[in-house]
């Protein structure tokens, strides 16, 4: 009986699992905030050849198009940035040419800066992971993060 009890608490169901996963993109959204803005991000050397972007996406103001699309019911919006839901059935991987498996996630809430004051934050957290066609037309595997 004590065994098993002990057994029991090793194992992590789904629901856990999610649960702290999710913090830990979380946390490792926040940690990075700040980092490298987009143009940056871009300029960074590559190991494998870049993926193409999927065509179309949403144009960020300060930023330019964002090859991403809002997987969520029309009508709805992230609660403070206030991006639109695009409907259920928007590609929710940012790669073209691309087969695999995508997760996607909005977090949201209110954190306490450095300063002392409490800021709403979102995030945007993806993760593809498959094989995809390169912009130089090879063949390739990966896995990507996008928050």
């Amino acid at each position: 009986m004590e065994e098993r009890q002990d057994r029991d608490q090793l194992r992590i169901g789904r629901r856990r699992l999610l649960a702290g996963g999710g913090a830990a993109a979380v946390v490792g959204s926040v940690g990075t905030v700040g980092l490298a803005s987009p143009k940056e991000a871009m300029k960074l050397p590559r190991v494998k050849p870049a993926p193409s972007p999927i065509p179309g996406g949403i144009e960020v103001p300060d930023v330019g198009l964002l090859h991403a699309f809002i997987p969520g019911p029309e009508g709805s919006s992230t609660p403070f940035a206030g991006l639109p839901g695009m409907g259920l059935d928007v590609e929710p991987s940012t790669i073209t040419d691309f087969e695999g498996f995508t997760v996607f996630a909005v977090l949201s809430g209110q954190a306490e800066g450095s300063d002392g004051k409490t800021y709403n934050v979102e995030f945007d957290v993806r993760v593809m992971q498959g094989e995809y066609i390169a912009e130089d037309d090879s063949r390739q595997r990966g896995t990507f993060g996008f928050f």
